[in-house]
């Protein structure tokens, strides 16, 4: 008996050595420049432009959610058929345009010609308000020459094809590093980013999220040292309360920006700030503006 004991104690030890050493050694991440050049208070994050509001993912959309005042713009990236770096969120157009097929399969011209406010609807297909406006796919070079100054949210969609590269040479070339904040669904895409453009602010990945949940779970949050800036979460999976108060809190004494998604009504926004969110993404911006008392009122385009 006292030598099985023995034979517990000696990897117990270990494992206590461990996480005294990770306690010791674990760091918080610091802010970044794209989230400290917007201040303390909460986030209002235009969920691909304002989905709710205008044709997603569009110039248009972004347009219209920078004159109205967010402090961000959420977006999604893809690559055309000749490797050019589009703003779409599906892997196929057919949901948002008048055409058919896989984004991966067309030319930047061919999706360029498509109608991308076809397909929106406020009122469940009673009306097109945005039919042959001239709205289209853009590409992301595009956004970052149309809004320089604009922090912006932005989504790898597609791993293993080369992006996350090319996504730093735009930055790079259009010096828009310190605007930017980098996510993505995939562990590899975001792992490839940093490698290529360290310094550029990133959001935890899944195999991230999911860590920090365990170790929150267990009360051994304290040990983490993150690797990004910023935890974007949704606020239930399923049946499971993903944005609970001891995760919020476990995650801003790491120094994370916490930011919601997608949260659309505005009880649920209340509820979250109250409990210590940063940044509400959120299709519709207007409410989330109206929330904090700020104004709704669309500034003239002509002066963004």
């Amino acid at each position: 008996m006292l030598r099985f004991a023995r034979f517990l104690l000696a990897p117990l030890l270990l494992i206590v050595a461990a996480l005294a050493g990770l306690a010791l050694t674990s760091t918080p991440t610091s802010t970044p420049a794209v989230l400290a050049s917007l201040g303390d208070q909460p986030l209002v994050i235009a969920h691909r432009g304002g989905r709710g509001l205008w044709p997603e993912n569009s110039l248009f959309a972004f347009e219209r959610a920078n004159a109205l005042g967010v402090d961000m713009l959420e977006m999604d990236l893809r690559r055309s058929r000749d490797g050019e770096l589009v703003v779409i969120h599906d892997a196929k157009i057919n949901r948002t345009t008048n055409g058919s097929g896989k984004v991966a399969e067309l030319s930047l011209a061919e999706l360029q010609a498509l109608d991308a406010g076809y397909r929106w609807t406020a009122d469940g297909g009673e009306s097109y308000p945005y039919r042959d406006q001239g709205i289209r796919i853009p590409t992301f070079a595009e956004v970052l020459a149309r809004f320089p100054q604009k922090a912006k949210v932005v989504e790898i969609k597609v791993p293993d094809s080369g992006m996350e590269a090319q996504l730093c040479q735009l930055l790079e070339a259009s010096g828009q590093r310190d605007r930017v904040l980098v996510g993505s669904f995939y562990d590899r895409s975001l792992q490839s980013f940093r490698e290529v453009c360290p310094g550029v602010a990133t959001s935890a990945g899944p195999t991230s999220v999911r860590l920090l949940v365990a170790l929150n779970w267990i009360g051994l949050g304290a040990l983490l040292s993150p690797s990004y800036q910023a935890l974007q979460i949704p606020e239930r999976s399923g049946s499971l309360e993903v944005a609970s108060n001891s995760l919020l809190h476990t995650a801003q004494a790491r120094g994370l920006n916490v930011q919601l998604w997608t949260i659309n009504e505005q009880p649920a926004m209340r509820h979250l700030l109250d409990m210590g969110a940063q940044g509400l993404i959120t299709d519709y911006p207007d409410r989330a503006l109206q929330l904090l008392g700020r104004s709704t009122r669309v500034s003239s385009l002509s002066d963004q």
